[in-house]
C-alpha cells in the first residue's frame, strides 16, 4: 500500500520555523504537510511534528487570520483530548506561513477506506465514539472543527485522531444551513460515519472522492433533501440519521453521540483491539516509513 509519504522534493523548503523538514506526509487544499523535527535551540521541542505549509493567499483576510490564531491557541492551551492532534505552534504573518501539530503515526481514514473498504460495524462505532469525544472536548473549549472528513482523521495503532482542528475556517466553506458550530460538526461526523460504514455518501447515489469537502453546492448538504444511508448496518442507522437531521437543534451533542455509538467504551482501549487486521498492517507500514524518514528508532526521541 502506498503511504503517501516521500522524501522532500528538491524545491521543498528545508525548514519551517523551528522544524527541520524530513519528508512530505501529504498534500491538501490548505497546503502540503511535512514531517518535521523540532530543534530546541530554535524554540521547538525535539519531537516529530506534522508541519503544514499554509498557502499564503488563504491568510489575506486579517480578521480570518486573527480568528485562526485565536482558535489554534485555544485548542493548544485548553483541549487535552487524546483523540485530537493538538497544535504545537504556528507562524501566520511571514512569507511562508505554517502550522504544526503533534505527529500521528498512521494513514488517513480516507486512504484506508479507498484501499480496504468499510470496516466492521464494531470498528465504525468505536471510531465514531473516539471522534465524538474529540468534538466534545473541542466544543467545551468553545471551538468547532469545521472540516471533519475522512481525510482529516488519522488512524494509528493506539487510537484515531482528528487533525486540522480549527483550520476549517481557511477552507472557505460557510455552513450551508447558516448555523455552523457544534451542530455542523456533528452533521459532518454523521456523513463521515455513513461513508465509513457503507462506502457511500448518505446524500448521493455514488461515493464521492475520499476526503472530498462538503460545500454549499454539494447535493444533500443540510437542507438539501433527506439522507438515504444505503448500506449502513441497521443498528447504526438511527444514530446516524439523528446526526444528519436537517434541523441543527435536533442533532445530538457530541458527548451524547459518543455514548450512543459506544456504550461499552471500546474506544477508550487500544485501537489495535478493534481495528481490522488489514488496517493494522497498513498502519504498521506507514509508521515504519515515518520512522525511516524521521531517522530515529522511536517517535518523539
Amino acid at each position: 500500500m502506498s503511504t503517501g509519504m516521500a522524501r522532500p522534493a528538491t524545491d521543498a523548503p528545508r525548514r519551517l520555523g523551528p522544524y527541520r523538514l524530513l519528508g512530505t506526509l501529504g498534500h491538501g487544499a490548505l497546503g502540503p504537510v511535512h514531517l518535521g523535527r523540532g530543534a530546541a535551540r530554535r524554540g521547538g521541542r525535539k519531537r516529530l511534528a506534522a508541519v503544514r505549509a499554509l498557502r499564503p493567499e488563504l491568510l489575506r483576510d486579517r480578521q480570518l487570520k486573527a480568528r485562526l490564531r485565536r482558535d489554534l491557541d485555544t485548542v493548544r492551551t485548553r483541549v487535552t483530548s487524546p483523540y485530537a492532534a493538538l497544535p504545537l505552534g504556528c507562524e501566520l504573518d511571514g512569507e511562508r506561513p505554517w502550522a504544526a501539530v503533534e505527529f500521528v503515526p498512521g494513514p488517513s481514514l480516507a486512504r484506508l477506506l479507498v484501499r480496504y473498504g468499510p470496516p466492521p460495524e464494531a470498528a465504525v462505532r468505536a471510531l465514531g465514539a473516539a471522534l465524538a469525544h474529540a468534538l466534545a472536548d473541542l466544543h467545551a473549549a468553545g471551538v468547532a472543527h469545521r472540516a471533519l472528513r475522512p481525510a482529516s482523521v488519522l488512524v494509528a495503532a493506539d487510537r484515531p485522531r482528528a487533525v486540522d482542528c480549527a483550520l476549517g475556517a481557511l477552507a472557505g466553506e460557510p455552513p450551508a444551513d447558516g448555523h455552523g458550530g457544534p451542530a455542523e460538526d456533528v452533521f459532518d461526523l454523521g456523513v463521515l460515519l455513513a461513508l465509513t460504514a457503507s462506502g457511500r455518501h448518505p446524500f448521493r447515489d455514488g461515493p464521492p472522492p475520499a476526503g472530498a469537502p462538503r460545500t454549499s453546492e454539494t447535493p444533500g448538504a443540510p437542507g438539501r433533501g433527506e439522507p438515504a444511508p444505503a448500506g449502513v448496518p441497521a443498528g447504526l442507522r438511527p444514530v446516524l440519521l439523528a446526526c444528519l437531521d436537517r434541523e441543527p437543534g435536533r442533532r445530538p451533542a457530541a458527548d451524547a453521540l459518543a455514548a450512543s455509538l459506544d456504550p461499552a467504551g471500546r474506544a477508550w482501549g487500544p485501537a489495535g483491539t478493534w481495528l481490522p487486521e488489514l488496517w493494522l498492517r497498513a498502519i504498521g507500514a506507514h509508521a515504519a516509513l515515518a520512522r525511516e524518514l524521521g531517522g530515529r528508532r522511536r517517535f518523539g526521541r
